[in-house]
């Protein structure tokens, strides 16, 4: 999986050169660096285009050449953790059937895409309120979209009598969902712990409490 840094893995992208030396994924990538560095740092709206072109050691017109606005990149860099998540979760349903297994995947995935994409989570969560109109409604689609496959695998544990009967599944996919995704202001990943190891006590406190 592709770190914060990076757009998505090299082998995904087909290379393109132009005849002068113009690179247009790597410009792209560049940019998408430089804006997920600043954002993290000093927010969207403390952030300019010239800003991100600069230190992405571009012009101006490169930025335009690729995103309409800094909304544009904003609304690409959201959709680019979102897609990652939405990938993940199709192998996760195709890996296994067994509802205690998928959740705890989701967990562990959640929290390894955390520390990977740790910029784009902080700027998901800390800027997506500056999107708005058509971005903001596509943004917010993929994002009910993640949302509903973590709840259609902890109805399906419940439907399958494997979680608790009492258990509603979108309350319990706010608190999964949740107890993950702010783990971006506290996993640290040089402490005692590992990812895999804060994924494991994680999956023993939620699936405990999901048990039938």
């Amino acid at each position: 999986m592709a770190r914060a840094t990076s757009a998505r893995p090299e082998s995904t992208r087909r290379r393109q050169r132009w005849a002068d030396g113009y690179d247009p994924e790597n410009t792209r990538r560049s940019l998408v660096a430089s804006a997920l560095d600043l954002f993290e740092k000093r927010g969207f709206d403390r952030t300019s285009v010239q800003e991100i072109a600069d230190q992405a050691q571009l012009t101006k017109g490169a930025f335009y050449h690729h995103f309409e606005s800094k909304d544009d990149l904003l609304r690409h860099i959201q959709e680019e953790y979102l897609e990652a998540q939405l990938t993940a979760i199709q192998q996760i349903e195709a890996g296994s059937d067994d509802p205690k297994v998928r959740v705890a995947e989701l967990i562990r995935f959640s929290l390894t895409s955390v520390a990977e994409y740790r910029a784009h989570v902080t700027i998901f969560y800390q800027e997506r309120r500056y999107l708005t109109g058509e971005l903001f409604a596509e943004v917010t689609r993929k994002r009910d979209l993640v949302e509903a496959a973590f709840a259609g695998m902890v109805q399906d544990g419940v439907t399958r009598g494997v979680f608790r009967a009492d258990v509603d599944a979108r309350i319990a996919t706010f608190g999964l969902v949740g107890m993950c995704a702010w783990a971006y202001q506290w996993l640290n990943l040089s402490g005692p712990l590992s990812v895999d190891e804060v994924a494991r006590q994680f999956s023993a406190m939620v699936l405990e409490g999901l048990y039938a």
